[in-house]
C-alpha cells in the first residue's frame, strides 16, 4: 500500500467532516438510453458501439458552473465526476487515445470544465476512473494468456492516471472502480464467480496498483484513495447497500436505479428515503456520495434537480446535525427498525425523527451517557425530559412534524461515570415462575 502523508490525514478529516458528496456518471452510454453497462451487456461490438453513440454525444449544453452550483445547493460538501468508465471514453485531452471529448464530436475537455468550476466554488474535487476497458482485448485475455498484451494495457492505464494527477491542479479524492477481471472467463487465475470472493492479492499484482498508487501519492501528495484497486487504502466503498466498515467509508447510491441518464429509469427514490440513506450513513460515521446522471447534451434531468435541491433546503436548515458529526457503532438508538437514528458532535445529541412520534416520545436509558436538556432543533422550543428508571422521556413536541422529511430533537449529554454504568440493572417486572 502507498505510503500516506500528514496532507492525506489532513484531507481525510476535511473529507469526513464534509459527510455528503455528488457523484456524476457521464460518457457516450448516456447517448445510449440505457445505463453506463450497455455495451458490456447487449453485447455490442467495440466499431458499432463508437459508430452508434459517439456522434450523439455532443455535451453542447454541459455548463461545469450549473452542475457544480446544484452540488453546492443541494448541500453537497464534495463532488466526484467520471473521466472514463468502463466503455473506455475519455473526458479529458489525452495524449494515450484518440478516443475522447478532445479528438471527438464534442472538442471539449470536460474534465479541466468541471475542475475549474468546482474548484472555484470551494468544493473537494474527486475523479472517478475505471481500469478496465471493454475495447481492449488484452483486458478479456488476461495476464496469463497474453502476458505481453497486459502488460501494455497497464502501461496504458498508469499513464491516464499520471495524466489527470499532472495536469489539473490539485485533486482531492481518486476513485477507482473496475479492477477486477471479466467473470464469465477465468483467464486471471483467480477464482472468481458468483459466491467466491476475488482474490484481491492477485487484482492488485495484475494491475501494479502498489506502484499505481505511490505514483498517485507522489503527484498528489494529500489525496485521498478508495479502495478499488484491491488495495485497501483510504477508504471503503459499499455500492448501493449500506454496509458499514469499522474505518472511513461511503456509500455511493444512485438517485434513481441507473447511473447514467436514461428515460426508463422509472425507480426514482423520494427525497425522504434518500434523506433517510445519508443520515444512517452519518449515524454509522460514513458518509453518503449521491449520483446524477447528465443527458448526452450535458443537461441535467429535472427530476434529479428536483429532488437534489429538495435534500439541499433539509440541510440548509439541519446542518449542524450531519456536517461534521458521527455515529457510534454500538449506539442502541441507531437500530434500523427504531423511529429515528441519532448522530453526535461532542456534548451534543441529535436525534433525527423518521417517523415523527406526536408530542413526546421515550428512549431507553441504558446508553452511556445522562440527558440533560433537549431543545426542537427546527424552532429552538425547549422540551422537557422526565428520568424514568427504565427510560427518559422527551415532550412538549408538537402535534405535527414541523418539517415534512425529518425533524430533529437536539440533546445536550453527559458521559456516565464507570461507576454509573457498572450500577446498571434490570429494572423491570420479573416474569411469573413457569408452571
Amino acid at each position: 500500500m502507498a505510503k500516506k502523508t500528514v496532507h492525506t490525514d489532513k484531507t481525510l478529516a476535511r473529507w469526513r467532516q464534509a459527510r455528503f458528496g455528488m457523484f456524476i456518471h457521464w460518457g457516450l452510454y448516456s447517448a445510449g438510453n440505457l445505463d453506463c453497462w450497455k455495451m458490456n451487456d447487449m453485447g455490442i461490438p467495440v466499431d458499432e458501439y463508437a459508430r452508434e453513440l459517439e456522434p450523439k454525444f455532443r455535451g453542447k449544453n454541459f455548463d461545469a458552473a450549473t452542475v457544480v452550483k446544484l452540488a453546492k445547493n443541494a448541500g453537497c460538501k464534495y463532488i466526484v465526476m467520471g473521466t472514463r468508465h468502463h466503455e473506455g471514453y475519455c473526458l479529458w485531452d489525452t495524449a494515450t487515445t484518440t478516443f475522447s471529448s478532445v479528438h471527438g464530436t464534442p472538442r471539449r475537455d470536460f474534465i479541466a470544465e468541471y475542475v475549474q468550476a468546482a474548484r472555484s466554488a470551494g468544493l473537494m474535487v474527486g475523479f472517478y476512473y475505471s481500469f478496465l476497458d471493454w475495447r481492449n482485448r488484452a483486458y478479456w485475455e488476461g495476464p496469463r494468456k497474453n502476458p505481453q498484451a497486459w502488460k501494455r494495457f497497464v502501461a496504458y492505464v498508469h499513464a491516464q492516471v499520471r495524466e489527470l494527477m499532472s495536469n489539473y491542479g490539485k485533486i482531492d479524492i481518486l476513485w477507482y472502480d473496475g479492477a477486477w477481471g471479466p467473470t464469465h472467463l477465468n483467464p486471471w487465475g483467480v477464482k472468481y464467480a458468483w459466491g467466491f470472493k476475488p482474490d484481491a492479492a492477485g487484482y492488485a499484482q495484475a494491475w501494479q496498483s502498489a506502484k499505481l498508487n505511490a505514483m498517485v501519492r507522489q503527484l498528489q501528495p494529500g489525496i485521498l484513495i478508495n479502495d478499488r484497486s484491491y488495495l485497501p487504502e483510504d477508504f471503503g466503498t459499499p455500492e448501493k447497500t449500506i454496509t458499514p466498515e469499522h474505518r472511513p467509508w461511503e456509500l455511493c447510491d444512485t438517485i434513481g436505479f441507473y447511473w447514467g441518464a436514461s428515460s426508463r429509469d422509472r425507480d426514482r427514490k423520494s427525497p425522504r428515503t434518500l434523506l433517510d440513506r445519508l443520515i444512517y450513513c452519518v449515524s454509522r460515521n460514513g458518509n453518503m456520495l449521491l449520483n446524477v446522471g447528465p443527458k448526452p447534451d450535458g443537461r441535467l434531468m429535472a427530476w434529479q434537480q428536483k429532488t437534489m435541491l429538495q435534500l439541499g433546503r433539509w440541510l440548509k436548515k439541519h446542518d449542524e446535525a450531519i456536517y461534521g458529526c458521527g455515529g457510534e457503532w454500538q449506539n442502541p438508538f441507531n437500530n434500523p427498525l427504531a423511529p429515528w437514528y441519532t448522530t453526535r458532535k461532542n456534548n451534543t445529541l441529535y436525534i433525527h425523527l423518521l417517523r415523527y412520534p406526536g408530542e413526546s416520545f421515550g428512549l431507553a436509558n441504558h446508553h452511556d451517557y445522562h440527558l440533560l436538556s433537549a431543545r426542537l432543533l427546527d424552532t429552538g422550543k425547549k422540551l422537557k425530559i422526565i428520568h424514568e428508571p427504565m427510560r427518559d422521556i422527551i415532550s412538549g413536541l408538537p402535534k405535527q412534524s414541523p418539517d415534512p422529511l425529518a425533524c430533529i430533537v437536539k440533546v445536550k449529554i453527559r458521559e456516565k461515570t464507570p461507576s454509573q454504568i457498572k450500577a446498571r440493572k434490570w429494572i423491570g417486572i420479573e416474569e411469573p415462575n413457569a408452571i
